[in-house]
This record gives C-alpha cells, sequence and structure tokens, in this order.
C-alpha cells in the first residue's frame, strides 16, 4: 500500500422502485366484492317473484315510509318482532284472481250432479243479482265465480265507493242495504254459505283493532249479520272467518284495493260435507276410551 497511491471507491447509487405496501390488496378485494354484489344484485332481480321487487323497490324509495313494501324500516330488524312476508300465504287451492273459467267438466266440478247444479245456481245468482240497485252500474266490483267448491260472489271494495268505512269494521250505508237485499236472493237456494274477510297488504293502523286479521274477521261478521238481518237462516251460514291479506285477489299488486273485499261462497253438498269432516278432524274432539283400571291419580 505505500507504494500506491489513494484509492477512491465511488459508489454510484441508483433509485430503484421501493416497497409499495398492501394498498393495492384492499383495492383488489374491494373490487372483487363490488362485482359479487352486482351479481347478486343481478341473480335476486332474475329469482325474485313480482311482489318482492315491489318490497325492495318500495323500501328504496321510501326506508321510512310505508310504500309498498310497509313492513319494516330497518334492513335488519332487531327489536325481535320479525317482519311479514308476502310469499308467506295460506294456500287454499283458489283460482287466480279475476281470471276463473267456468268448469263445464262435471268431473272437475264433484261427484253427482253437483256440475249441472252448480251452473243453475250461478246463471240463477247473476240474474237475480242484476236486479238489485247496486249492481246495475257498468262499473261494479261484484264477480260471481264457479269455483271447485261451489258458486263464489265477490264484492271488491272501491276507493271512490268503500264498502267499510275507513279503518272499521262498520258497513256504509249502500254496502249494508246491499247485503240485505242479497238475503233475499240466497234464500231461493238452500246451500250452505261461507263468509269471508279479506285486506290489502297495507299494516293496519288504528286503535280499533290489533292487526288486519282482526279487521278481516270483524268485517266478514259485519257481512254476516247484514244478510241474517235480511232475512238469511242462520242455519245457513257454515263459516265466518277472515284472512287478512293472506290470499290476495289481485296477486301482482299486494296493496291494491281489489284485495280488501268479502267473498261469499254457496258451497255445494260434496263441499260442505268435507268442511265438516275437516272442522271435526282439525277442531273436535275424538272419543278415547280409556283402560279400565286407569285413573286420575295414576296419570298426574
Amino acid at each position: 500500500m505505500k507504494n500506491s497511491g489513494l484509492v477512491i471507491r465511488r459508489v454510484r447509487k441508483i433509485k430503484r422502485g421501493g416497497h409499495h405496501g398492501g394498498a393495492w390488496k384492499i383495492a383488489l378485494a374491494d373490487f372483487a366484492l363490488a362485482m359479487m354484489a352486482f351479481f347478486l344484485v343481478l341473480w335476486i332481480i332474475n329469482v325474485a317473484s313480482p311482489e318482492e321487487l315491489a318490497a325492495i323497490e318500495g323500501y328504496f324509495n321510501d326506508p321510512k315510509g310505508m310504500s309498498t313494501a310497509g313492513y319494516s324500516n330497518k334492513p335488519i330488524d332487531l327489536g325481535g318482532s320479525p317482519a311479514k312476508s308476502v310469499e308467506q300465504k295460506l294456500d287454499l287451492d283458489l283460482p287466480e284472481p279475476g281470471s276463473t273459467s267456468e268448469l263445464t267438466d262435471e268431473t272437475e266440478m264433484r261427484l253427482g250432479n253437483d256440475g249441472e247444479e252448480l251452473e243453475r245456481m250461478n246463471a240463477m245468482m247473476e240474474e237475480e243479482l242484476q236486479n238489485i240497485e247496486f249492481f246495475q252500474s257498468e262499473d261494479n266490483n261484484m264477480r260471481i265465480e264457479i269455483t271447485p267448491e261451489g258458486v263464489r260472489i265477490t264484492l271488491l271494495d272501491d276507493p271512490d265507493k268503500p264498502m267499510f268505512e275507513s279503518g272499521s269494521s262498520q258497513l256504509v250505508p249502500d254496502m249494508e242495504t246491499t247485503l240485505v237485499s242479497m238475503a233475499s236472493v240466497f234464500a231461493k237456494t238452500d246451500n250452505p254459505i261461507v263468509v269471508t274477510g279479506h285486506t290489502d297488504a297495507t299494516a293496519f293502523q288504528g286503535s280499533d283493532f290489533e292487526d288486519n286479521w282482526d279487521l278481516s274477521s270483524a268485517r266478514a261478521n259485519a257481512a254476516k249479520v247484514a244478510l241474517l238481518e235480511g232475512g238469511l237462516n242462520p242455519g245457513r251460514v257454515a263459516q265466518v272467518i277472515g284472512l287478512a291479506d293472506t290470499v290476495p285477489y289481485n296477486r301482482w299488486d299486494p296493496a291494491s284495493s281489489e284485495n280488501r273485499r268479502i267473498t261469499l261462497t254457496l258451497l255445494t253438498d260434496e263441499a260442505y260435507r268435507r268442511l265438516l269432516s275437516q272442522n271435526r278432524r282439525r277442531f273436535g274432539g275424538e272419543p278415547v276410551e280409556l283402560a279400565p283400571g286407569l285413573t286420575p291419580e295414576g296419570v298426574f
């Protein structure tokens, strides 16, 4: 080293790309999540029923209002009260609303002479009810249809001419007069009658009733009372029930005024026997034979 001169070493530093961290991973995850949510929405739109689509649309249009969803203003209800679903309906094997065709096959309409009897009774009802002043206008809301259970007369509500006072079971005078007049028409037959009350899917708001179940039941009973006042034999009444919004007449619009209705069904003999049998099985007490030596002390 003594014979060599001073050695100066120069190091040239080249700036290269530094460490970028994990920010790109977060961005990629966000993008993947957004794509998954997008395709999930497309799938829901494709498989959802019209009622579900109406409920979803109603929530996003008015999250805190009644809208067409009408059940909860929270996507996740932590208050302990489950939201209603328009899909959870009672399956009563009813025909499509407003599209019941007149059955001509006697086998479909039950055995025996019920087919001819239904045709005759349906024609008689149409002729007699047309004489009632309420039904003479062209925009009446009465439907007479032949169903597997019998002849069904449906009285649909009209926002301009309602059947009941708003949120009440009190019949308006015109509808009460109509039902009283219909009793004289029903007196020309001896078929048992089922009276059913229905509401739309709008949640009930008021103090007189707890919910739509109470309201529909009270309205069905009010219709029954009007028929009895018109002279209908009480023994002809086979059943009076309220179904709330579980069987909508207009299935595409659960909030439609058509769903607020009273139905009067004149049952065939076979349908009446089947109804009695079902009621006995569901609500009646079956006789039970106890063992001779069995005592209450031995059971309890």
